[in-house]
């Protein structure tokens, strides 16, 4: 399964970031449920109750016996379907502000993307939705968030949208280094210590010969072994 950003069309992971189209979705669904199951158990609940207080009635039952024994039934009702409606009216306003804000995210990388400048239909493509709507959002967004995004025309009569924010990371890529001495050396520039000599070693004997390079531990080994044999060979009679 292949995934795309809506913004600029590149791909991206599956499940990434939260989906535009989908986002708050489930929050909304869930609040419409939950409203609709509220109606249900009021209805129910009443039809129950006015049954019940019926049938009571024509067995001879007295009013204030049918008060008294419907009257709970009633309350109980009226405070789940309460519960219901207004838990499900919450969690589909939850719902409406995730989706603007994903939409909004949208908008801004949008515009990052396009140099600050965007036009009512550019976001209707990219969120698939009417240019009325698009035009709608954008619009609601420059008058809530006026210091960032602002409404202009340009010659053809065409309504644009300018985000002031958007272009923040071209702009610090514009921005001058600080100035620099003339005879300073340049940051990027890996200045080299001197080689260092080798360290000298004296022989313990006046005689002896001196090796002014440092051995190496392998050309140890193989002078101590040299020097076994020669050992070995004088000390051996012919």
């Amino acid at each position: 399964m292949s995934a795309y950003c809506t913004s600029c069309g590149a791909p991206r992971m599956p499940l990434a970031n939260t989906s535009v189209t989908m986002a708050g979705q489930t929050s909304k669904v869930g609040g419409t449920v939950a409203r609709v199951f509220g109606w249900i158990v009021l209805v129910v609940g009443l039809l129950i109750a006015l049954a019940l207080g019926g049938l009571m009635a024509a067995l001879g039952a007295t009013a204030g016996w049918v008060v008294g024994i419907n009257a709970p039934i009633v309350l109980v009702v009226a405070i789940a379907a309460y519960a219901l409606l207004r838990g499900g009216r919450a969690l589909k306003q939850s719902g409406d502000d995730t989706e603007l804000a994903t939409k909004n995210q949208a908008i801004f990388a949008l515009a990052n993307t396009r140099g600050g400048t965007l036009r009512a239909w550019d976001v209707a493509q990219m969120l698939q939705i009417t240019p009325k709507e698009a035009d709608d959002i954008l619009t609601k967004l420059a008058k809530e968030d006026s210091d960032r995004v602002k409404i202009d025309v340009d010659d053809e009569g065409n309504v644009l949208y300018r985000f002031v924010a958007a272009d923040w990371q071209r702009r610090a890529a514009k921005a001058v280094a600080p100035t620099m001495a003339p005879n300073a050396v340049s940051p990027s520039t890996r200045l080299r210590a001197p080689p260092m000599q080798p360290a000298t070693r004296v022989a313990k004997q006046p005689d002896a010969a001196v090796r002014v390079d440092a051995r190496d531990p392998l050309e140890e080994e193989f002078a101590a072994m040299e020097e076994a044999a020669e050992a070995q060979a004088r000390g051996t009679p012919h």
